[in-house]
């Protein structure tokens, strides 16, 4: 039987590398973090659902964006077969995936927690075009974010829709309920809790 090597996204010591990158994304928001050397073929979105994902939380692909075969190994369908999150609807996932130039539905409404387990509040995931450059600014302000002179950080982006950051000013407006969210390119990615402020330049 041919044996198949699995694509590094998949493998133990590789998700444990994104891992710190996204803790250390998650405790500064605003930081990117490049996770190129890890992805040998992958892009980012599919890094960080292979490392943060298992059949013990469920799934929302808004946007069909998870591709149902790994070209890197034959005759595979890598990406669904081993990313094993039941899939469910938007307003039951733990994690959902949408494409970030696409402005939210009306009827688009995430799992928000509740206050006795606002944990349970989803991570929203976003794909777009760029992180570190483009035509919208969000400053950022808040925990873990370090600024000079009190000002806020900006984070430059590229192909993320305005009406995703106007969305999470609702969802996050009833702290500690609310979304955390997780923006990524091809390769990089950074993360923006609940519990920072954003306020958008356009």
């Amino acid at each position: 039987m041919l044996k198949v090597e699995l694509p590094a996204v998949w493998q133990d010591e590789v998700q444990q590398q994104i891992f710190r990158q996204l803790l250390s994304c998650i405790s500064f928001p605003g930081t990117i973090a490049d996770l190129s050397n890890y992805l040998q073929g992958s892009n980012a979105l599919i890094g960080v659902l292979a490392t943060l994902l298992d059949n013990t939380v469920t799934l929302h692909d808004a946007h069909g964006l998870i591709k149902h075969r790994d070209t890197r190994s034959v005759g595979a369908s890598a990406y669904r077969r081993f990313m094993s999150s039941p899939t469910v609807p938007v307003s039951e996932a733990r994690f959902i995936v949408a494409d970030g130039a696409i402005s939210p539905n009306p009827d688009f409404n995430p799992n928000l927690g509740t206050l006795d387990s606002p944990e349970f509040g989803a991570t929203v995931i976003l794909q777009g075009e760029e992180i570190g450059s483009g035509e919208l600014t969000l400053n950022l302000s808040g925990p873990g974010i370090s600024s000079k002179n009190q000002k806020p950080t900006q984070l430059l982006i590229k192909g993320f829709h305005q009406d995703w950051f106007a969305r999470r000013q609702q969802w996050v407006s009833a702290f500690p309920l609310g979304v955390d969210i997780v923006l990524v390119d091809n390769t990089k990615v950074v993360m923006i809790p609940r519990t920072t402020h954003v306020i958008l330049d356009f």
